[in-house]
């Protein structure tokens, strides 16, 4: 499976950069490969979560590109896909194992592509976003607790119990997982998709030092042509 161009340059507004970065491979000959972020999590009573995530285009079942599992819930918080008849991903949220629906969508075109979920206790809100533009959104249909603390986040598997009995697994090539502990606002995602960084901290940062993972899963070197600062966003249709 060739990598198509990635980066993670910081560039300017309205700028274009080109840099090298690290991606972990996720094997189509292997659905065991996962990885295992290496922190312990708080409670949360916030969160947004963002990826860069290449799809393989000859890959068509459901896949998990990460989930977040409890000891005493393991349907925590998770992000899945899957290939609709139109050469379309299209994206769901899971949240408190209330899964939302199949809306958001990126092009099964085999390029990298920015994803980013966000959702808060106080209201229930909860947004996807796609290269920095919003795809899908919701609010008030959800349990008002935090997402639960020293849980376990895994890329790349769906998790079936508390760290393991993994599937629907993920196959391409995924970098830049980054979490914070609140929830992000659209021109902070536009600015993240445009390879800029943030002032507000995140809980974990992408560090593939800091990621245990199975041995099918290895290290591939991703370049991203960064598109700077995004156009206003626009819910897709």
């Amino acid at each position: 499976y060739v990598l198509m161009p990635y980066c993670m340059m910081i560039s300017t507004c309205c700028g274009l950069g080109l840099g090298l970065g690290l991606a972990l491979n996720f094997p189509r000959d292997s659905q065991e490969g996962y990885g295992r972020v290496n922190m312990t999590f708080p409670a949360m009573p916030a969160v947004s979560v963002c990826v860069r995530v290449q799809w393989d285009p000859q890959w068509y079942q459901v896949s998990t590109m990460y989930s977040y599992a409890a000891a005493v819930f393991t349907n925590e918080f998770q992000l899945r896909g899957q290939l609709d008849g139109t050469g379309r991903i299209l994206l769901a949220l899971i949240v408190h194992g209330q899964h939302r629906p199949y809306k958001a969508f990126f092009p099964n075109d085999g390029a990298w592509h920015h994803l980013c979920v966000t959702w808060r206790k106080t209201d229930g809100h909860w947004a996807i976003y796609v290269d920095g533009v919003r795809g899908d959104m919701g609010s008030g249909s959800d349990t008002p607790r935090d997402i639960h603390g020293d849980g376990i986040l895994i890329l790349g598997q769906d998790q079936d119990s508390f760290g393991g009995n993994f599937t629907e697994p993920f196959v391409g090539n995924i970098t830049d997982l980054n979490v914070w502990d609140t929830a992000l606002e659209q021109r902070q995602f536009r600015t993240l998709n445009g390879c800029s960084s943030l002032t507000q901290d995140a809980i974990f940062t992408w560090s593939i030092d800091n990621m245990t993972r199975h041995p099918v899963v290895g290290e591939v070197p991703a370049m991203l042509f960064c598109p700077g600062e995004t156009a206003p966003t626009v819910t897709q249709h």
